[in-house]
């Protein structure tokens, strides 16, 4: 269906600029007149044709609720591979578990915390002391 689609979209994009010119054209010769009706119709017809292209060019939905998305991801196989890492820095297992990063082992351990600020000052200012040589 992408490729009628697509049709749909160049037919709707001739037919909006033939619209465009014709009323740019109309408004020129004739400034105080209103648009006519065809111009108004082939409009219309245009962007209709254009909506109808893009919701049937478009990829499929992605389900909503994160239990659908997860379920659908586990039934096809699609793990993230092992030894890679997300755009957090955080590293993907691609055990078969799509939640092990979680660490959910029923208290939340091995989860990566917050940054901890105090800590971070005090390792700088331990950096500063030694002359920022590491």
């Amino acid at each position: 269906m992408a490729f009628g689609g697509a049709a749909l979209n160049i037919i709707g994009a001739l037919f909006l600029a033939h619209a465009i010119y014709s009323a740019h054209e109309h408004t020129t010769t004739f400034p105080t007149s209103p648009l006519p009706l065809d111009i108004t119709i082939e409009l219309l017809v245009s962007v209709l044709l254009l909506s109808t292209g893009i919701v049937f060019s478009s990829p499929a939905l992605k389900p909503i609720q994160w239990a659908q998305w997860s379920g659908k991801i586990s039934r096809e196989g699609q793990q993230p591979e092992a030894g890679k890492k997300t755009r957090e820095g955080e590293q993907i297992l691609g055990d078969g578990d799509m939640f092990a990063f979680l660490g959910l082992d029923g208290y939340g351990e091995g989860r990566r915390g917050f940054w901890d600020v105090r800590g971070k000052r005090k390792e700088y200012v331990g950096w500063v002391k030694a002359g920022g040589r590491a």
